[in-house]
């Protein structure tokens, strides 16, 4: 940057910066419902053009996350949802963020940088991403229910639940593209026993190898 204002820590990583946004906490709570249908409404709309991350982890091994979406449209995002499995009861910590601020403070600091776009709000919480899994092993594929000719496919991969980070649930809100016929129905399984994250998808003609990236963040303390 030519000027303006940056931070940077001890291990001389640009923290905060008049150009460039964080990735911003703009609501955070729990949830507690039924598996049937999970719906999370925010305190107030989320203003951003795009839907804000929502990031997600359950309490215990509950079942699977899906048929999740983000609700509103650009400039009025209210909450968000998703699916459990049946009569199941699911609860969970959750943050939704954004790559822009929120004018919360009564005193302190906040940056804007030359569009007069609000970037840091010394009163709002920020968040970062810790992790990535991008390659995922085949644990095969079960028919579901049997003579249906649809079939359940699994997934995992090396990448450990005991570090408190947080799941986006916007990359678990879309669908396996199918070979020939058509898409099959992302669902995320935390398994707290085996330590880790099992992916499911439910569809006629699915392929082996799953491409899609599962994001993880954790609030900055």
């Amino acid at each position: 940057m030519s000027y303006g204002l940056t931070f940077t820590n001890n291990s001389d990583v640009v923290t905060l910066d008049s150009e460039f946004s964080r990735l911003v906490i703009v609501e955070q709570g729990s949830w507690s419902g039924s598996g049937n249908g999970v719906f999370v409404p925010f305190k107030q709309a989320v203003m951003t053009a795009e839907p804000p991350l929502v990031f997600c982890r359950p309490d215990t091994s509950n079942g699977s996350m899906y048929f999740c979406l983000i609700i509103g449209s650009a400039g009025a995002w209210t909450g968000f949802r998703f699916q459990a499995g049946r009569d199941a009861t699911t609860t969970g910590k959750w943050f939704a963020a954004s790559f822009s601020s929120q004018p919360t403070a009564t005193y302190g600091l906040r940056i804007w940088d030359g569009t007069s776009k609000l970037l840091f709000d010394s009163d709002t919480p920020c968040a970062q991403f810790t992790r990535t899994i991008t390659a995922w092993t085949y644990l095969g594929a079960v028919q579901s229910p049997p003579g249906s000719g649809q079939y359940f496919y699994s997934w995992t991969a090396v990448s450990p639940l005991d570090t408190g980070d947080y799941m986006l649930l916007n990359n678990i809100a879309m669908d396996v593209a199918g070979v020939v016929s058509r898409q099959g129905n992302l669902y995320a399984s935390w398994q707290y026993s085996n330590n880790r994250l099992v992916m499911q998808a439910i569809g006629v003609d699915l392929p082996g190898a799953l491409y899609l990236p599962v994001v993880f963040a954790k609030p900055v303390s």
